[in-house]
């Protein structure tokens, strides 16, 4: 199976390391070339949850061109730079199948513009960390969920061959439910440990923020009724206990300067519950608080 990376970011990195096998051919398409040349020079390096050092050799370019267009592309970009990828999209077959892998539920609306007849959706549950061009570190175990979103899906079968230990893979039906579910538990682990700057375990180990947890578990299950069986509070505690030294990925994006995805994240899920009739004024409240943190001297 031939598979096509977008972005060498720690999702991106992570996924071409756990996802090559002997019988693939893994590429990655990245945005600058110093990253390119390090990964032909060097090769992908992953360190796994053991702390055990893996090398990977991938192809890596600049130039979507050199790629095969009938490889599973899969899309591994924040939501706001997927707009830079529309020629590269629109350039590809319609044959070509497309799998998406952001944050929030906005890229849905996105994918359902594209030509192409096969688009799946992920969401992922691991941890990763980007510690360099060439290297990435798995910073806790998790399932990668895939829903179909367009087409019979079949390209995409082949993906149970390459579940193990490392990175189960799971078969979801809905994937609108399925990124709800994960953008529910992005506005209350994200959002919290952004604007409190700490990490994942500190929500649940300081008596105010559990606090301040569950009453927005309860605001927002007001709004997705649906979701209750689906996302236990048990589950978000889960969650921070098994990445508690993590630090978010929407903290990570404050800590160094970069455009956090307050807006495909939090203002995705305003959105919907806005649609539905709901108020969610504690979300309302975080998401002024994000958005006042970001415009204080975020580099776009």
């Amino acid at each position: 199976m031939q598979i096509v990376v977008v972005g060498g970011g720690a999702v991106g990195l992570l996924l071409a390391s756990l996802l090559q096998k002997d019988h693939n051919q893994m590429n990655i398409l990245v945005h600058r070339e110093t990253q390119a040349s390090e990964l032909n020079d060097k090769g992908l390096q992953q360190i796994d949850v053991l702390q055990q050092s893996h090398h990977t050799y991938i192809k890596a370019s600049q130039d979507f061109k050199v790629f095969p267009t009938d490889a599973i592309w899969i899309i591994a970009v924040k939501y706001h730079h997927l707009a830079s990828l529309q020629y590269l999209l629109n350039a590809l077959p319609e044959s070509t199948p497309l799998l998406f892998i952001q944050n929030g539920v906005k890229h849905l609306q996105f994918a359902n513009n594209l030509q192409q007849k096969q688009i799946a959706f992920s969401s992922v549950e691991f941890g990763a960390e980007k510690l360099s061009n060439s290297s990435v570190a798995h910073r806790g175990i998790g399932k990668m969920k895939i829903a179909i979103g367009r087409g019979d899906g079949q390209p995409f079968k082949e993906f149970s061959q390459l579940s193990d230990s490392k990175l189960p893979i799971e078969w979801i039906e809905n994937a609108e439910q399925m990124l709800i579910r994960k953008a529910l538990l992005n506005c209350l682990i994200n959002s919290l440990t952004t604007i409190l700057n700490v990490k994942n375990g500190s929500l649940i180990t300081n008596e105010h923020s559990l606090i301040l947890l569950e009453q927005l578990y309860k605001e927002l299950m007001s709004a997705f009724p649906e979701q209750q069986d689906q996302l236990l509070f048990e589950d978000v505690l889960s969650l921070c206990t098994s990445t508690a030294m993590n630090t978010s990925s929407m903290l990570t994006d404050r800590l160094n300067g970069r455009l956090m995805e307050v807006d495909a994240i939090v203002g995705g899920i305003l959105e919907i519950a806005q649609n539905r009739g709901h108020d969610l004024p504690t979300l309302e409240t975080l998401y002024m608080i994000l958005m006042t943190l970001q415009q204080g001297g975020v580099e776009r």
